[in-house]
């Protein structure tokens, strides 16, 4: 009844961070004008945006079979794109972000391995998510005179530096970890706590071997593509002239920051209201700044939640029987 009481709380408490900052990205917006801005977008845009999100899931397949190229040499690419979609999916539908717990799961059940060794490459996947997210916001951050929050930059620069820091620590843990290594052995003690390290150090045993050059060059290309994402959505909805490459950057870096607050799935409103906050810096009107962040965000949500749940039930497996899964495997 305790853990009972403590999801529901959670989930009460991150609903009422959504609809604080949805009532904020709400101000001076007329709801009910909206819909004469979105009946002029370019559909053609809308579907470069759709193509965009595509190319993203691709890049994320390609750069996890490289992760896991230790675990499961013969993972199948095609395989891991569909999970990728179910782990982006289930993350907008379901709180806690349980999508990549739940991909890990379907890994593990699909390649035939460890679940652990699957869980962490995700891990060190969302590292170099963050640490290419951060160069290019530190990147385009330095060199874009209207940007007007230096302390998030430094900040920014700061977090770069600790992310690289810990994925140096990851690399040089990884060989002492494994079966044999100076670590592996001190934990003979303790059984289950040594398979478990070595478990996860397989997971990020990549990142001692060039093919992690590879996996960091991916993760920016995939921030690039995602980049573009927003500067097609600007174009759709007839702010070409002021969203450039660069200021779309800025766009997707400062969306990333109110996603990554816990707030409900598919954050919604915090999301609104950054995106909102940047463009209103950039001179576009509150109006025209929320119906553009309110569009990108539906046509990604919509894109990849349909297509990640049409995969997830192509593997045979129900929202319901999921997470029954995860809570059996989280309690065991």
């Amino acid at each position: 009844m305790l853990s009972f009481t403590r999801r529901h709380l959670s989930a009460a408490a991150t609903l009422a961070v959504t609809l604080a900052f949805l009532a904020l990205a709400l101000r001076h917006v007329r709801v009910d004008k909206l819909w004469d801005i979105f009946s002029q977008a370019r559909w053609r845009w809308v579907a470069a945006m759709c193509a965009f999100s595509l190319a993203d899931l691709i890049v994320r397949a390609w750069r996890w079979r490289l992760l896991l190229s230790d675990a499961a040499p013969a993972a199948p690419a095609k395989l891991l794109f569909r999970l990728e979609a179910v782990g982006i999916a289930l993350n907008n539908i379901l709180f806690l972000r349980l999508g990549e717990f739940a991909r890990a799961y379907m890994a593990g059940r699909e390649l035939d391995i460890p679940v652990l060794a699957a869980l962490s490459s995700v891990g060190v996947e969302r590292a170099l998510d963050l640490a290419a997210l951060l160069s290019l916001f530190c990147w385009v951050g330095s060199t874009s005179p209207d940007f007007s929050y230096p302390r998030f930059l430094r900040a920014g620069a700061v977090l770069l530096v600790l992310t690289l820091g810990g994925l140096v620590f990851l690399a040089a843990a990884g060989k002492p970890l494994r079966p044999g290594g100076s670590w592996h052995r001190k934990l003979s003690r303790w059984p289950k706590i040594q398979d478990l390290a070595s478990q996860m150090a397989l997971g990020a045993s990549v990142l001692r071997r060039p093919a992690a050059a590879a996996a960091a060059g991916g993760s920016l290309g995939l921030w690039i593509i995602d980049s573009l994402f927003y500067w097609a959505g600007a174009r759709a909805l007839g702010l070409g002239s002021v969203l450039g490459f660069k200021r779309s950057v800025l766009v997707l870096t400062w969306s990333g920051a109110g996603t990554a607050l816990p707030a409900a799935p598919g954050a919604f409103g915090t999301f609104e209201d950054f995106v909102k906050s940047l463009l209103m810096d950039f001179k576009v009107s509150a109006q025209k700044a929320f119906a553009y962040a309110f569009f990108n965000h539906m046509v990604a949500y919509i894109f990849v939640t349909l297509l990640g749940l049409a995969f997830l039930y192509q593997e045979g497996l129900s929202l319901a029987e999921l997470k029954s899964a995860l809570r059996h495997g989280r309690d065991s």
